[in-house]
């Protein structure tokens, strides 16, 4: 498919990258954590790329194209609140919201303040 046949994707296309993996998420250290907090095998992390640039101020079109793509709907992973299971999304999603989240903070010793406390 080419950069201009994708008509109400917004222009993205998306691949899903199922080889990917994430050292930040399976080092002993980390899966530790995850197990202390209950959070070991609630949290997962997929890969998929894309053939645009991103332009912030086309978030929305963006957003809305990822979850509209035929490689993203029969391979983005949710997590079920009620029964704790994954599953696929397997549908295209009809709305979004699109939130900027400011990336001010680039370092986590703000977090030191919970050990200087001893929280």
């Amino acid at each position: 498919m080419a950069a201009g046949e994708h008509g109400d994707l917004g222009g993205y296309y998306f691949r899903f990258l199922p080889q990917k993996t994430f050292q930040s998420l399976s080092s002993q250290e980390i899966t530790s954590r995850l197990r202390q907090w209950s959070m070991l095998g609630r949290i997962k992390a997929q890969a998929f790329n894309f053939d645009q640039t991103f332009q912030a101020y086309r978030k929305d079109d963006f957003v809305m194209a990822f979850f509209k793509d035929p490689n993203v709907i029969p391979n983005l992973k949710l997590l079920s609140d009620s029964s704790g299971q994954w599953f696929t999304l397997g549908t295209e999603v009809k709305k979004i919201e699109a939130i900027n989240v400011p990336c001010t903070q680039l370092s986590m010793s703000f977090f030191h303040q919970l050990y200087d406390e001893d929280i």
